[in-house]
């Protein structure tokens, strides 16, 4: 019997146990895993080291709640690095992985496996027919038919399950992005008022002398916390908009130089205030990419402005360009600060999640600046990447194709 080359669905299917150790390959059409015989293979040996802590958050959640769904990570085959999607849920004691670069494909990427095993599975039952062999060798070809039958039941549950949960998430996700939306509108129109006020009694103060010192320092209090009310408030605008998916792009050429340039001029009155050293390495000539220019300084003033803010006094930031791979272009913002430990870097990109390390100068921050910025980046083609050293300080990397 002529078995046909089968069409194979673009994804990654594999059985892992609780510690992420992979047990068995379904289907990997990247080449990414192999199984070793020493059995110490593990899913995050795939993964860029950003996301390993949140590998590890993603195998918990389904030892938890037996399902998880979407979680994104940057995998590896050690020349590229590419955003997958990872659904997983608990099978018999064991944790099955779906992975797809999109996370539109996860469905069709079920369905493909399943066609392709009912195929393999009517080819068995044909060829079993066919050949007269012996009593053993039809116990195996039974085996794998049982084996093929049983995955094929396993995936039908998991993309139930998915299924339903991705339909409870969406609502769930919807209503927060709501309340989220009506909150943050209610609260901005009465903040600036706030805002807006306190600056203009400043203003009237140094040119009339109107309040005593500590009335004056409570009015300066009153603007300056307004104005972080007002950020958090613009920030959870953005959350909201790239969550609900109304994240819109207008892109254009662009000098990549020249907004560079912009921010850190932007930047160095506060870095002046730790007498900080803001140092750009910008090539002679221009290079122009398509991004959508105010979304994009948006991302870079978001990463310099944490260097200032999480560097000590006397110390340097540099902002600067190099080339990557496939013509991608490459900025990288480079800082003597405190670094941020390994077990950490992973939370970096989650929205609200705080990290041990503190900003030196006692700024504040809403915990939500780099995750804005991630989706930016991604909304453009491009990725986010950190590397950074504890006591050393700490190199962002923003890629754009």
């Amino acid at each position: 019997m002529s078995i046909q080359k089968q069409t194979l669905p673009n994804g990654i299917a594999i059985i892992i146990n609780d510690d992420g150790i992979l047990q068995k390959i379904i289907h990997d059409s990247f080449g990414l895993f192999s199984i070793q015989g020493d059995g110490t293979i593990s899913f995050v040996d795939c993964l860029e080291s950003d996301s390993i802590p949140k590998a590890y958050q993603f195998i918990e959640r389904i030892n938890t709640n037996d399902v998880a769904y979407d979680w994104e990570l940057h995998v590896s085959d050690g020349d590229n690095i590419s955003l997958f999607s990872f659904s997983g849920i608990r099978v018999d004691d064991e944790n099955l992985l779906i992975g797809t670069p999109n996370p539109d494909d996860t469905e069709q990427f079920l369905n493909g496996l399943m066609e392709m095993n009912n195929e393999s599975i009517n080819k068995l039952r044909t060829f079993m027919k066919e050949q007269q062999q012996s009593a053993g060798s039809q116990d195996d070809e039974w085996a794998m038919y049982d084996q093929m039958s049983g995955l094929n039941n396993e995936l039908a549950n998991m993309q139930r399950k998915l299924t339903k949960k991705t339909a409870e998430l969406e609502r769930m996700n919807e209503l927060k992005n709501q309340m989220l939306g009506m909150a943050a509108h209610d609260l901005r129109n009465p903040l600036t008022l706030i805002q807006n006020y306190s600056s203009f009694l400043i203003e009237d103060h140094r040119e009339q002398d109107i309040f005593t010192d500590d009335q004056f320092q409570l009015v300066k209090q009153i603007k300056e916390s307004s104005e972080y009310m007002v950020q958090i408030i613009e920030d959870m605008l953005d959350i909201s908009a790239i969550e609900s998916g109304s994240i819109s792009l207008e892109k254009d050429d662009e000098d990549i130089s020249e907004l560079i340039e912009r921010v850190v001029s932007l930047n160095r009155p506060t870095a002046g205030k730790k007498n900080i050293s803001l140092v750009t390495k910008l090539p002679d000539k221009s290079i122009t990419k398509k991004v959508d220019a105010h979304k994009f300084q948006q991302v870079l003033d978001n990463v310099v402005s944490n260097a200032i803010k999480y560097s000590e006094a006397e110390t340097e930031v540099e902002v600067g360009i190099k080339e990557g791979d496939e013509n991608a272009l490459i900025i990288y913002v480079e800082d003597q600060g405190q670094g941020i430990p390994e077990d950490e870097l992973g939370d970096l990109f989650v929205p609200f999640a705080k990290i041990s390390s503190d900003p030196t100068a006692g700024e504040k921050s809403t915990g939500l600046g780099l995750a804005i910025a991630q989706k930016i980046v991604e909304a453009h083609g491009g990725y986010i990447q950190v590397e950074s050293e504890l006591g050393a300080g700490s190199t962002f990397f923003i890629s754009i194709p």
